[in-house]
């Protein structure tokens, strides 16, 4: 029996796909807009994908017509620079993935995040607990709805912030006089957003007014970044408490 070996040219193999070793990563907002760029040159023409799915492609330098494979596409997505730039409008959340040009076998990757806005944030008590005429509060901040992202939290009270979503204060009740307004900020990756308490003891129910200072295990002097120790409380009204900062005495509200 003859016997058969297969064997195919060298030349009527095609070349395999090249991938950029770093892919571009865009990070946008709901309704806003992304471009992506393609550095190659080559004028063969470009085949835009989103994942698995053609997007358009646009045969040969200086067409005027690039060629969308589903009409969808038509109303929001773009090509520009000879098919090497793909633009999206009014972006959506289901736009975010990865999306990739092909030109002459060489493929540039680029990957889409999108997130929404975020909204105010709210403060809420989480709980109190109250004896000998002050009251120990949680309070905690938090922005509704979806989508957002990571999302962190930073307090501040005049120079003093806290990178937390829950703050521990404490309310004198047998002081008296305006209480330290309290700042928190939301920010995710597209957006930052704040609110401020001017009455935080007032989020509790049932809740006394009083001289409100702040109370947790640590604290960051923002001024400079400096981590301060706990220095215990120390009644708001008829004096505040100092600490040194970087070879500098700064007035504080009680920390501790």
């Amino acid at each position: 029996h003859p016997r058969f070996s297969s064997f195919i040219h060298p030349a009527l193999i095609p070349p395999p796909a090249q991938t950029h070793a770093s892919d571009t990563t865009e990070i946008k907002a709901v309704g806003g807009s992304v471009t992506f760029h393609s550095n190659n040159t080559d004028t063969q023409p470009a085949l835009w994908n989103f994942g698995n799915i053609p997007i358009v492609t646009v045969l040969f330098k200086g067409s005027s017509e690039p060629l969308f494979y589903e009409d969808k596409f038509k109303t929001r997505f773009t090509v520009s620079e000879d098919g090497r730039a793909l633009s999206i409008s009014q972006l959506r959340m289901e736009d975010a993935g990865t999306y990739s040009v092909t030109i002459a076998g060489k493929i540039s990757t680029f990957i889409l995040l999108v997130y929404k806005e975020l909204t105010e944030p709210t403060v809420t008590c989480e709980s109190q607990n109250c004896s000998d005429g002050r009251c120990l509060i949680s309070l905690r901040c938090s922005v509704p709805g979806t989508s957002f992202g990571n999302v962190s939290y930073t307090w501040r009270v005049r120079d003093w912030q806290w990178e937390r979503q829950s703050l521990e204060i404490t309310v004198n009740k047998s002081s008296q006089g305006q209480s330290e307004p309290l700042t928190c900020t939301a920010r995710n990756a597209v957006s930052s957003r704040n609110v401020t308490v001017t009455s935080p003891e007032g989020l509790c129910s049932g809740e006394s007014r009083g001289k409100v200072g702040i109370w947790g295990k640590s604290g960051i002097c923002s001024s400079d970044g400096m981590e301060m120790l706990g220095l215990g409380w120390a009644d708001p009204a008829p004096q505040r408490t100092r600490k040194m900062c970087r070879e500098k005495w700064v007035w504080l509200i009680p920390i501790s």
